[in-house]
């Protein structure tokens, strides 16, 4: 860590920014560029089925108004959201597969979803060298909300490879700037240890996103993941877990404060998980990345973990387990603070500031895209310096290997210095 905040402080005075959490998603056409012909159909069918659903809440799950505001913020253009919830618009399917491949239409993803030279532009524009990509949208309903929908297994499978597929290119017209996440599902612990394998080869090197459920299949705790587990501490993939999954809680208009209240709890799940199975003690060397869940919680799941793991009616579960609760997160564990507030900052020195990475959530609208400078401000204001530079970029070149020489450079270009985050320039 010090040979990186070195070179970092000697070749800019600007600050390195790496998001540990943007997406990145292609259009629906693009997809079936990577997958064969015979998925085609399905995948089209699928597209045009989860729109119309999607289209059907809009203005209902959420206060249409505001969205609207959201989106001319970040150049969506307000109309965006009255097209799609417009009741006078009923497009056939075919109409409506090509208006979701039509950059130009608001039922498509915005451009730098998939387009990288529009991309760089605004993540450029935003002050971020370096960036960790997660899904955003993949074919079948595969990633953040994977085995929410009812898919059939050979689909989901697909939908995964040709995500993988196609990020892999995206990220690789901008390598040094871009870690790509790799899909995986866990039907076949072997398939998916191949895929681990085949996404590193390919260029993506951000890890692992595991689904936040298993489906029918049981939770991490089981031994039928350690070959998933073996291999990332083998190869360097740390392991992600990253908010968007819930129960289907029916359409009705409470559905979603539900989603939007438990979806936190869903993807913190894995680290009890990971810590009872014994698989952080038999790979030290494995990194686990949890991403837009919050930081004000781990103080207290801590302690509730090591108040368990030291009563000696338990002893027999903690018998083979060398570090305890903390000490596992301390070694193996990454906290990726999406868009940190002011409010949730001061749990930076509880939990270590080594172990917090800050993320803008590039393009969603409850990030702090495009509005960065304005909200690292508010957050780091006050903050050392040292821990200024840590948390909104070096942290994140040490967990994910980023080439910080590269970074440090485009840094100098498009950076804030340390008097601008903290509103005295």
């Amino acid at each position: 860590m010090t040979e990186v905040k070195n070179r970092e402080i000697e070749m800019s005075d600007k600050v390195l920014i790496i998001s540990a959490d943007c997406h990145a998603g292609a259009l629906p056409s693009i997809y079936n560029e990577y997958m064969p012909a015979k998925y085609h159909q399905a995948a089209n069918d699928w597209w045009v089925t989860f729109t119309r659903e999607m289209m059907s809440r809009v203005g209902t799950f959420f206060d249409q108004e505001a969205v609207e505001a959201y989106a001319e913020k970040a150049g969506q253009g307000g109309g965006r959201m009255k097209a799609m919830s417009d009741p006078t618009l009923t497009p056939s399917d075919e109409d409506l597969l090509a208006m979701l491949s039509d950059p130009s239409n608001p039922f498509a993803p915005r451009r730098g979803e998939w387009d990288a030279s529009v991309r760089l532009k605004e993540i450029d524009d935003d002050m971020s060298a370096g960036e960790v990509i997660f899904p955003q949208m993949a074919p079948f309903g595969a990633g953040l909300m994977q085995y929410r929908r009812d898919v059939p297994a050979e689909l989901n499978l697909e939908g995964c490879k040709a995500y993988n597929r196609w990020l892999a290119d995206f990220c690789n017209t901008s390598p040094a700037r871009m870690a790509g996440v790799a899909l995986i599902n866990v039907d076949d612990i072997d398939v998916s240890v191949e895929m681990i394998r085949e996404a590193k080869q390919s260029g993506l090197w951000g890890g692992v996103l595991l689904p936040t459920s298993t489906g029918t299949h049981p939770f991490y705790h089981h031994p039928r993941y350690e070959p998933i587990w073996q291999v990332c501490a083998e190869i360097g993939m740390p392991i992600q877990s990253h908010a968007g999954w819930s129960p289907d809680y029916g359409d009705i208009e409470s559905a979603t404060p539900m989603y939007i209240s438990e979806v936190d709890m869903w993807a913190q799940r894995p680290f009890t998980a990971l810590f009872w199975s014994g698989a952080f003690e038999r790979h030290p060397n494995l990194k686990y990345v949890l991403t837009e869940v919050g930081t004000g919680w781990l103080g207290e799941k801590l302690r509730v973990l090591e108040f368990k793991a030291d009563m000696p009616i338990f002893k027999h579960f903690t018998k083979n387990l060398s570090l305890s609760p903390s000490g596992y997160f301390e070694r193996n564990c990454y906290i990726g603070a999406s868009f940190l507030t002011r409010h949730e900052s001061q749990f930076c020195q509880e939990i270590g500031v080594h172990k917090i990475m800050w993320g803008s959530d590039y393009p969603h609208l409850e990030g702090t895209w495009p509005n960065t400078r304005k909200a690292l401000t508010e957050t780091f204001y006050d903050f050392a310096e040292e821990d200024i530079r840590a948390i909104l970029g070096r942290n994140a070149a040490n967990v994910y290997g980023f080439d910080v020489d590269a970074l440090s450079a485009i840094a100098q270009e498009i950076g804030p210095s340390i008097a601008e985050i903290r509103g005295e320039a």
